[in-house]
């Protein structure tokens, strides 16, 4: 285990890879959660940045008026998992957390992660959060099944969505992961917390939704066939230390196999071929409405035009995935009026836009978009008997109407 000697509360380690254009956001976001009931008043907190990226100087020496700042540099790239361990073994902190360059948290995300680690007293602490801007990751009851059980970890796999989730320990910090580093970037978390498993350590959940793993990721972000590769490593590792018993490493194995096979990482969501196969043929259909759509506006032609042609200026979205919050994004800086969305699990990550249970009293609006990709129509006949106004779907919207005309 890793030396738990400290004198700081919190030490946030932060891997740069091409990373520079993030620090400042960081900073700042950090910053605002000092402020957060004056949390820098009761918890002292260090932010170490690690560039991996040798090529790119960056400074960020000295004492905030809030936290500690440094930032360490590798003279050669070694790795997401290598830039980790770098930044523990210089870390302060009593706790530990590791946050990636490009993802986002609320403002109570470190004063909620605190407090919760040093009531429960437990070695780990995992947050809920967004996969995107209106999608929780997951529900609490789910992520803490599926958090403290080895064997879903390594027949489905990692449930963490991001390590920007936990808040751990130092001293819990197996030192058998900070000596066999990963050189695939991608899965080192994963055996992060199934080293942690092993060792009987039981990771708490924090039911608060706190932090935001970004979807759009970068080009120089782990792709799907690094990710497998990843996942492989990881298996090595855990067979040669003899961490997993050889049956532990067969069912791993397995699921690994069968991600190579799709064609495509799943997360602990898809636990079986069937499921991994529906969900690809329902991305078909997400595919084949956004490649109509950017043909639209490939010819020149726009959507709060159409709506502004049929007076349709109070539109209500009905479905906040993909579609529905690209369409959100469209419209918001338009003279067309997003009034709300409907949706049964939606929460808006900003908390601006008004999100309705479909069971809700529905307000007024002029028209209804529906942007879910599968047959839609009694939906659309309800929602028009409930509201009293068009409701049309998404692929209808683009492919049937005069939009442009």
């Amino acid at each position: 285990m890793v030396d738990g000697s400290s004198n700081i509360d919190i030490s946030i380690v932060i891997p740069l890879y091409r990373g520079k254009k993030y620090c400042c956001r960081i900073l700042e976001l950090i910053e605002r959660n000092c402020v957060f009931h004056n949390l820098s008043q009761e918890c002292s907190l260090e932010v170490i940045f690690v560039n991996d990226y040798p090529q790119e100087h960056i400074e960020l020496e000295g004492k905030n008026t809030l936290f500690e700042v440094c930032c360490l540099a590798h003279k050669e790239n070694k790795g997401i998992h290598a830039a980790r361990v770098t930044g523990i073994r210089n870390a302060k902190g009593k706790y530990i957390i590791l946050f990636d360059q490009d993802d986002l948290a609320r403002d109570n995300w470190i004063y909620s992660q605190w407090h919760k680690i040093e009531e429960t007293n437990l070695p780990v602490c995992v947050c809920n959060g967004w996969l995107e801007r209106f999608r929780k990751l997951g529900d609490s009851a789910t992520l803490e099944k599926n958090t403290r059980s080895l064997e879903l970890f390594i027949r489905s796999g990692n449930p963490i969505m991001s390590p920007g989730q936990v808040i751990m320990q130092k001293d819990c910090i197996p030192q058998e992961w900070m000596e066999h580093i990963q050189q695939i970037n991608g899965a080192d978390d994963f055996l992060l917390w199934i080293m942690m498993l092993k060792r009987g350590y039981q990771l708490g959940i924090n039911d608060e939704c706190l932090y935001y793993h970004t979807s759009a990721r970068t080009k120089d972000s782990v792709d799907e066939f690094h990710m497998i590769q990843s996942l492989k490593e990881t298996l090595q590792i855990l067979s040669d230390t003899a961490i997993l018993n050889k049956n532990e490493c067969g069912i791993l194995h397995q699921w690994i196999a069968l991600m190579e096979a799709a064609g495509t990482y799943c997360s602990w969501q898809d636990t079986n071929i069937m499921q991994t196969i529906r969900q690809m043929r329902k991305n078909s259909k997400i595919f084949r409405v956004m490649r109509n759509w950017i043909d639209l506006k490939n010819q020149g032609k726009n959507l709060s035009l159409f709506f502004s042609k049929h007076h349709y200026y109070n539109i209500a979205i009905y479905g906040m995935g993909y579609i529905g919050e690209s369409l959100y994004y469209e419209l918001k800086n338009s003279n067309i009026f997003v009034a709300y969305a409907i949706d049964k699990t939606a929460v808006d990550f900003k908390q601006e836009l008004k999100i309705f249970h479909p069971n809700d009293e529905l307000p007024r609006a002029d028209v209804v978009i529906v942007t879910l990709v599968e047959e839609c129509e009694e939906l659309c006949d309800y929602l028009e008997g409930k509201i009293g106004c068009m409701a049309v779907t998404m692929q209808r919207l683009l492919l049937e109407t005069d939009i442009g005309e």
